[in-house]
């Protein structure tokens, strides 16, 4: 890909859904779009054209958060295309190639200073 018009074209035909998220003091807002696979989300945190965060993580444990740990399967850093780029190329869930195994959500996920990750009882 070489624009974001395309990326977010491409992302747009995949299906993912885009809305406004929360910020903070140097960003007022960012955007998150988010794709449902049967027992997985594809999501790209957009801080910037220059900053974004892309992830598939399971859905299938109940009373867990979306980026609680041991729920994220993949994640890349960095600029808005090459994540959405790293997205859209990921094989979907079961596919050959797909990531299956957990890992914990990576410390450098940038969430707004609102959202609070709480860990289930």
């Amino acid at each position: 890909m070489n624009s974001v018009d395309r990326a977010y074209a491409a992302l747009l035909r995949r299906g993912f859904g885009f809305c406004l998220a929360p910020g903070d003091h140097e960003v007022r807002y960012t955007v998150l779009a988010t794709y449902g696979w049967p027992g997985h989300v594809d999501s790209l945190h957009i801080r910037g054209e220059d900053e974004a965060t892309a992830s598939r993580v399971r859905d299938r444990d109940e009373g867990q958060g979306l980026f609680a740990d041991q729920c994220t399967v993949w994640s890349y850093e960095g600029t808005f295309l090459a994540a959405a780029a790293e997205l859209l190329n990921l094989p979907a869930p079961g596919e050959r190639g797909a990531p299956e195994l957990t890992r914990r959500t990576p410390s450098g996920l940038w969430l707004p200073p609102s959202v609070r990750l709480t860990r289930p009882a």
